[in-house]
């Protein structure tokens, strides 16, 4: 518990005074109501002792209305001391979290980790925000009130409080052994939920296919993984409930222990019968706070994993701390692959001991087969990647050294996949500048051919697209993706399989557009078109991650063998009839 509040106060950063000065309350609302079980023992002994008065009466009324109302004053100000806390931090956090993310390089984005994203901003952060407060509360509040009913029992009398006590003992052993299994079980839960989550979204996300093919075991998998959650969660808790029973009948023992010896103490005359009747009350209500630590547990151990996936995302490295702190600031880009070699997962090789150079004002394609490294070829200049071996020089500065910022300022990309956001086509668009103009937006617009399909929107540029462009069809996704790359104006442009989702048309049509916007500039397009390519400057044949030639497309064509069969077989593809 105590380290889970030291991360909770690791997040809680310049807000530490307003939690240390809510738990300040919490102390002084515990200590009242301590005060108020010690008046009852006062009044109960002055009754047996035939020595209460009116006088008394109307005293110990008065100090009991004093010590609850101040019990409710303290508890008011601790509930609002902390819970605008908890609604800050996690607010914080979110962001925090959300700035973080987008610093992360590209091919931390796999299904699980997407998944697991999805866990922490849906599960995590809202149970963080919604209950830590009132767990670490209770846990204050719990030790407090131990602490003090223990001195005021042994203030009554130290032989009944030492047998009171006696439970303690083996209740906390159990609670020691009780913590590991649960931890584990906690953990098995959470990755239970985390699968479910995943097959979830899968779920959601395949629906087309499932429709079109009827799949009607497509639920299965839901199925399965909702199962194995809810049997993760019953497992969880059924185990904490016997732990829980074991851990209360511990601490009983104590009580029985001093019940059965007090009746021997009062029948030999060595415990008053009021000291005893006291006993017997505040014996069942000592044991009620440490009953609810063991309660809280299973809030305790989800808050506990929830603040290690937070502190999980913390730690990440970023694409910032790995890039250097030099300037980049150069309207051309010579860009010079000195034996680069990647690896995803440190033993396979994406890219391997790739060598080769690209001049100003001229069109560099990238072909292979599918998982020849072309993509990740092209994530590798904008620093998405950062090559484990060689280097990356972009006019004879080594990429490794450039401020992260000035790099990705430097590059323009359109990638295969095209994510637009809810938010007006001009918006979209003006993305690739932020400064730009409406005017410019257009002109953009019109090179990139997306001005005429634009204009026959409801609201034209100011139409609000569906999250996703889903209201968009691929082509003209890929077309405004394009149209910021224009407005960006970078010196290096990476296209990757921008023409993918076209028709012949328009492929022509924004094929022309690129020509006239790349006069300058550095261009690397990825295409499985070899049609779309063969008048590049130089085109790139990998394989496995290796360069398997570099040149013009007839040189390659008498040189590479797999250019040629790749060519052979797009020549026969365009010849098929259906029969």
């Amino acid at each position: 518990m105590i380290a889970m509040i030291r991360k909770f106060l690791d997040l809680a950063g310049e807000r530490k005074k307003q939690l240390y000065l809510a738990w300040l309350f919490q102390a002084l609302t515990s200590i009242c109501e301590g005060a108020i079980y010690f008046m009852l023992f006062l009044a109960i002994k002055d009754i047996l002792g035939g020595s209460f008065t009116k006088e008394k009466l109307m005293q110990y009324s008065l100090m009991f209305l004093v010590y609850t109302v101040l019990h409710f004053v303290f508890y008011y100000f601790t509930i609002a001391k902390q819970r605008p806390v908890s609604y800050a931090m996690m607010r914080d956090e979110r962001l925090s979290i959300a700035a973080k993310i987008k610093q992360f390089p590209l091919y931390y984005f796999t299904k699980d980790k997407i998944s697991q994203l999805t866990s922490l901003f849906t599960t995590d952060l809202s149970f963080v925000e919604m209950n830590i407060m009132e767990i670490i509360a209770g846990f204050v509040s719990s030790m407090i009130m131990t602490v003090v009913f223990a001195l005021m029992l042994l203030s009554v009398d130290w032989r009944m409080a030492l047998l009171l006590f006696a439970g303690i003992i083996p209740g906390y052993i159990l609670y020691q052994q009780f913590q590991k299994s649960m931890v584990q079980l906690g953990e098995q839960k959470k990755n239970t939920q985390v699968a479910m989550i995943d097959s979830t979204l899968e779920y959601v996300q395949g629906m087309e296919t499932i429709k079109a093919y009827r799949l009607e075991q497509s639920g299965k998998l839901v199925e399965k993984q909702v199962n194995g959650y809810c049997t993760a969660s019953d497992r969880y808790e059924a185990t904490l409930t016997n732990w829980s029973m074991g851990y209360k009948i511990c601490l009983n023992l104590g009580l029985f222990l001093s019940l059965g010896v007090g009746i021997a103490m009062v029948r030999s005359g060595s415990l008053a019968p009021a000291t005893y009747l006291f006993f017997a009350i505040m014996g069942i209500i000592f044991y009620r706070p440490l009953e609810a630590l063991m309660g809280s547990f299973a809030m305790m151990n989800l808050a506990n994993a929830s603040l290690d996936n937070i502190a999980e995302i913390n730690n990440l490295p970023t694409e910032n701390e790995k890039q250097g702190t030099t300037q980049f600031a150069d309207t051309q880009a010579d860009v010079r692959f000195e034996n680069v070699s990647f690896s995803y997962d440190g033993k396979r090789d994406a890219v391997s001991h790739v060598s080769f150079s690209a001049k100003p004002g001229t069109i560099t394609a990238l072909v292979g087969p599918s998982g020849s490294g072309k993509s990740t070829l092209l994530n590798l200049i904008p620093g998405f990647v950062t090559p484990k071996n060689g280097r990356i020089l972009l006019n004879g500065k080594d990429a490794a050294t450039l401020k992260h910022s000035d790099l990705v300022r430097h590059v323009s990309v359109v990638f295969q996949e095209v994510y637009l956001f809810q938010d007006t086509m001009m918006n979209n668009i003006r993305m690739g500048n932020q400064s730009a103009t409406d005017e410019q937006v257009v002109e953009a617009a019109k090179k990139a051919h997306c001005h005429e399909f634009i204009e026959k929107l409801p609201q034209g540029y100011q139409t609000v697209i569906s999250e996703g462009g889903a209201s968009l069809s691929g082509g003209e996704r890929q077309r405004v993706a394009i149209a910021r790359a224009i407005l960006k104006d970078s010196p290096i442009i990476l296209l990757d399989e921008a023409l993918s989702s076209l028709d012949a048309e328009n492929a022509v049509a924004i094929q022309k557009g690129i020509e006239e916007m790349i006069k300058g500039k550095t261009v690397f397009l990825v295409s499985h078109t070899l049609s779309y390519i063969q008048n590049s400057d130089q085109i790139l044949v990998l394989s496995d991650g290796i360069l398997q030639g570099c040149g013009k497309h007839e040189e390659l064509l008498q040189t590479v063998p797999l250019y040629q069969t790749m060519w052979e077989k797009e020549k026969s593809i365009k010849n098929w009839k259906l029969a």
